[in-house]
């Protein structure tokens, strides 16, 4: 095989898998569109138009078909309907760091899931110490999770000063988090259940699997199965983002063509149009043409779906989906009375030491502890000290504490404003602490 071809090949094959950086870059551009999203609901909500932001927000809108009616607010067709395919491209992600990723690895799977475990269960003792005995003891989950697009926008600032596998410690971490407030939502945020319907959800979630284990590839076979599913789940009780998740692992992960076939089958192709007198024209010569696309089929065989639709949903959801949720989420009404009363509540308390100070201790703590007792190990070129820092970034919870603490307090407007402008405060004050210590001690350990 010539060398053109091999590096030709080499670029599909590299195509067909994406580095981290692509998932880190991703990421990175969501944080920045939520962040613009979140300042423009918040100049909003606090304008003179503020009348039209929230009109805007929970004014119902639906379809008619004669005697039936489908009608919802924006704001639940974006938190019940759109955050779905949210959900469904972390259970993508969570699956893929399962099967290929740090989660893998044995060593790598022990220390994320402690530091992890530390990084839920601390905040949600913090924020139970404060709101003891009362009725707000509902919101224990929300200083719980960590908001990965922003975690990671953040650590771009200080990317010169931190070693890369860092960035890939947080994913992994994240990701845990994510799986630990996935169970959280679904267990303890559910107040009626519809059993058959819940069981009609998990049949149709196991039929898919059953499809995968078949072989089934074709996108609009899920595509029409997940839509079914997600209504059973919707009218089950249990939240419907539960249902993207679900859905998500059952997604094939095993290429339909192995690697040794892929390479016969690539070569033959490439073999038959360079025995072509003329150069290759695709654009007058439909064999040409067609022999381009039999290439593509080929590569679009040998790649994964799970690979494909989460490369594919990367965009969209960085985009639109977590936009328009900050957007029709993050329109706090504030002033200097409400704030003083937000973060002198039990509520407010509870979150920001929940944030700041249990993601601290709870990530940092059990990392030590997991290092003192062999029980695993960090990532090369990373040192306790970026632990903390990690720790410390990582009690920036946006996305997933807003949406649990509108399952928490759902119907409690004031309690949630409370939450909502804690989640606000901890979340910039975790990030601000964060970045400055990586920052200070990047610059001490190069001075020494």
């Amino acid at each position: 095989m010539s060398d053109n071809k091999k590096n030709l090949l080499q670029r599909g094959l590299d195509n067909i898998q994406p580095p981290l950086s692509s998932f880190i870059g991703a990421q990175t551009t969501s944080s920045l569109f939520l962040l613009l999203s979140t300042i423009v609901a918040l100049w909003w909500a606090n304008s003179i138009h503020s009348a039209s932001y929230f009109n805007l927000v929970y004014t119902p809108v639906g379809l008619f078909f004669g005697d039936l009616e489908f009608k919802a607010s924006l704001k639940h067709i974006i938190n019940d309907g759109l955050m779905v395919i949210f959900f469904f491209l972390l259970g993508l992600e969570i699956k893929r760091e399962v099967l290929v990723g740090d989660l893998a690895k044995p060593e790598n799977r022990r220390m994320l899931i402690i530091c992890a475990l530390g990084g839920m269960m601390c905040p949600a003792l913090i924020y139970s110490m404060f709101n003891y005995s009362f009725d707000s003891q509902i919101g224990w989950g929300i200083p719980m999770a960590t908001d990965t697009a922003f975690a990671l926008g953040v650590l771009t600032i200080v990317r010169k000063h931190i070693p890369a596998s860092l960035l890939a410690f947080i994913v992994g971490l994240a990701i845990v988090d994510d799986v630990g407030a996935i169970l959280v939502i679904a267990i303890f945020y559910t107040e009626q259940i519809s059993v058959l319907h819940l069981a009609s959800a998990f049949a149709l979630i196991a039929f898919l699997g059953v499809a995968n284990y078949a072989g089934v590839r074709q996108p609009l076979f899920y595509i029409i199965v997940s839509v079914i599913t997600w209504l059973m789940m919707l009218k089950s009780g249990v939240h419907p983002t539960v249902a993207g998740v679900a859905i998500a692992l059952t997604v094939p992960a095993r290429p339909g063509l192995a690697s040794g076939k892929l390479l016969d089958k690539a070569k033959s192709i490439i073999n038959s149009m360079e025995r072509k007198p003329q150069s290759v024209d695709v654009l007058a010569s439909k064999e040409d043409h067609e022999k381009v696309l039999e290439v593509r089929d080929v590569a679009e065989e040998a790649s994964t779906p799970l690979r494909r639709w989460e490369d594919a949903l990367h965009l969209p959801v960085s985009l639109f989906i977590l936009p328009l949720f900050a957007l029709t989420n993050a329109g706090v009404i504030f002033s200097f009375s409400s704030l003083a009363d937000s973060l002198q509540h039990p509520i407010g308390l509870g979150i920001i030491f929940g944030l700041v100070l249990g993601k601290f201790i709870g990530i940092s703590g059990f990392c030590w502890l997991a290092l003192r007792f062999n029980l695993g190990s960090l990532p090369s070129n990373v040192n306790f000290q970026h632990v903390i820092g990690a720790s410390l970034i990582t009690g920036i919870g946006f996305t997933m504490s807003t949406f649990i603490a509108m399952l928490g307090f759902d119907g409690q407007p004031e309690q949630l404003q409370y939450a909502k402008t804690a989640i606000l405060v901890g979340s910039i004050l975790a990030a601000v602490l964060g970045a400055i210590y990586l920052r200070v001690t990047a610059t001490k350990q190069n001075s020494e």
